[in-house]
């Protein structure tokens, strides 16, 4: 359940930012990964004992933040990676 959410929430900022396929595909994989791992490791670090549906809405939330993190990798090592906006605009 951890990763459909986590999933969920690295569509929905993949498709918000309109990257090329690549850029989307490695993003997405980014932000279901980080959601799937990590969002685990949160609750237990914290002690948090959640219900079903908090852990799905921290995954999702997971999800959209290890995006953001992946984004600012792609940035550092593939500066020349363009989104489809920026092709538009050439």
């Amino acid at each position: 359940m951890l990763f459909a959410a986590g999933f969920a929430g690295s569509l929905a900022s993949a498709l918000h930012k309109q990257k090329s396929m690549r850029d989307a595909v490695i993003h997405m994989i980014g932000g279901t990964a980080s959601a799937g791992f990590l969002t685990p490791l949160m609750f237990e670090i914290t002690g948090i004992n959640a219900s079903a549906n908090l852990q799905s809405a921290m995954a999702f939330l997971m999800g959209v933040i290890g995006m953001r993190v992946v984004d600012l990798i792609v940035e550092k090592f593939f500066p020349d990676s363009k989104s489809i906006r920026d092709n538009a605009t050439d």
